[in-house]
């Protein structure tokens, strides 16, 4: 509700322009036409806020239902007065239609923005011609227009940069995961050996009938199996590896945030460890990808025991290349997954995926996960 508070606040300010037509419709000698005239600037005041309500900012990357059917509306509205207003005589009457045009700049999918704006402004122009204001009609629609054209840049760009916070919060989360990980190789490679040295030598103690000698050795070994016991559970508690089914709950987020339809098949997780990890990662870049170098409507997620896939419909090569990284994203993928799957990627069209596939498992591998 927040949201769609605040997307009705940038409608606000327009409404001043309302004040020229119901001033002159106060001023009409005829009853009947101020009437009508008052209640159509109520209609369209109505709809336009309406459609504010229906339409929270940012914009989504594709037509929804209540879109089409609020901005249908609009038009309408907005035609009708048009119509009655030019009728009556109303001065710079093509001036609303730039409640039409400031909604569809802020409301629409961004590759639609322009195709939208040439029969708004032709519209506006029919009427201010009948008006004989041609001139003056250009000139205020083309201010109207940079003006909310940059407002609307300005915001699809902060989105950008807070995904772009959420995403470097989430590769510092996996990297300090990394750290721990490699914390617990160390910790227990110098802790078994040092428990194997002991062992060792308590038995060659044992074998040369040093019996006091030895107890202290495995006194020893004892102590040092509950010290490397309670650095693992430490390390246990401060990490925890990556789940595709969190992966698949934050990807529904972040493209919520970045207004982005997101279709999401969870058709069972791989078995718990290397590959389970590896999916996760997958569903992590494959979104990234999609939301910071790609302009998509939707975004498909498949996941199963057998493999994931993220498929997007707004690739773009000159886009890409605008936004391209250091490319170490899909290259460290691929060191990551390593043997336990093959791992694609690729453009067809205007659609971008990146698939991971495992092979089956070894039955007794299978028990053996399953057993954990």
């Amino acid at each position: 509700m927040k949201e769609r508070l605040i997307s009705l606040a940038w409608a606000a300010p327009w409404m001043l322009f309302m004040g020229f037509p119901l001033a002159y419709a106060l001023e009409l000698p005829d009853p009947a036409q101020r009437a009508g005239l008052i209640g159509l600037c109520a209609l369209v005041a109505v709809v336009n806020s309406a459609t504010w309500l229906a339409n929270p900012l940012p914009a989504r990357n594709s037509f929804t239902r209540p879109f089409i059917l609020s901005h249908a509306a609009l038009a309408l509205a907005t035609l009708v007065y048009l119509v009655y207003a030019v009728r009556v005589g109303v001065p710079y009457a093509f001036m609303l239609t730039s409640f039409f045009l400031v909604a569809w700049v802020f409301q629409s999918p961004s590759r639609y923005v322009i195709a939208g704006i040439v029969p708004i402004v032709a519209i506006a122009g029919v009427f201010a011609y009948a008006e004989g204001e041609p001139l003056w009609a250009g000139s205020y629609l083309a201010l109207v227009g940079i003006f909310v054209g940059m407002a609307r840049w300005r915001m699809e760009r902060s989105t950008r940069a807070r995904l772009r916070r959420q995403d470097a919060i989430q590769r510092a989360k996996a990297a300090e995961r990394a750290r721990l990980s490699t914390d617990l190789h160390d910790i227990l490679g110098q802790s078994l050996m040092g428990i194997t040295m002991i062992s060792e030598l308590a038995g060659r103690l044992l074998d040369e009938g040093h019996t006091e000698e030895a107890r202290e050795q495995i006194r020893a070994v004892t102590a040092q199996s509950n010290e490397a016991l309670a650095d693992v559970r430490r390390i246990v508690v401060a990490t925890r590896a990556l789940s595709p089914s969190e992966e698949l709950q934050e990807a529904r987020s972040l493209l919520e945030v970045a207004r982005i339809d997101a279709e999401i098949t969870n058709e069972g997780e791989p078995p718990s460890g290397p590959r389970s990890a590896a999916a996760a990662h997958v569903i992590r870049e494959g979104v990234t990808n999609a939301i910071l170098h790609a302009h998509p409507s939707l975004v498909r997620i498949r996941l199963s025991p057998d493999g994931v896939s993220v498929w997007n419909d707004g690739y773009s090569a000159a886009y890409a290349a605008s936004t391209a990284g250091s490319g170490s994203g899909l290259v460290g993928l691929s060191e990551l997954v390593g043997d336990e799957g093959t791992l694609t990627w690729g453009a067809s069209g205007n659609t971008w995926t990146i698939s991971l596939t495992f092979p089956a498992m070894p039955l007794n591998e299978e028990e053996t996960t399953s057993d954990r």
